[in-house]
């Protein structure tokens, strides 16, 4: 069980940083990319995509462990790891408010996987 929550704990954290890495590749705080191409191939969007080559992959091992039932649910955690990325790593500006629901789902991710 122990492994089954840390391949979930993995996905979720690939999923948060490679959504941290494209939206670094596609330009914030009103940055534009010039060309398509260019932001297409830039570093960070490269990046993204590796990291989400490698949630993808251990992605399929947590389902051949844990039930869909849990495995599903527990990638809501994934929203929670975007606010908080976005808050601390992009500097972002994130509302009272927000950070309620992401505590609301934390907690409901919480009783749906409960043992």
């Amino acid at each position: 069980m122990t492994l089954t929550l840390a391949m979930l704990l993995a996905t979720v954290l690939c999923d948060v940083a490679g959504q941290t890495c494209f939206k670094l590749g596609v330009g914030h705080d009103g940055e534009s990319k010039a060309s398509l191409v260019r932001m297409i191939f830039s570093r960070w969007i490269v990046l993204g995509v590796l990291v989400y080559v490698v949630e993808f992959t251990v992605w399929f091992a947590a389902l051949s462990m844990a039930p869909l039932s849990m495995a599903f649910p527990f990638m809501a955690l994934s929203y929670c790891g975007v606010v908080v990325a976005s808050r601390f790593v992009l500097g972002e500006r994130v509302s009272r408010q927000r950070w309620f629901a992401t505590f609301a789902i934390a907690l409901g991710v919480a009783l749906v996987c409960a043992p």
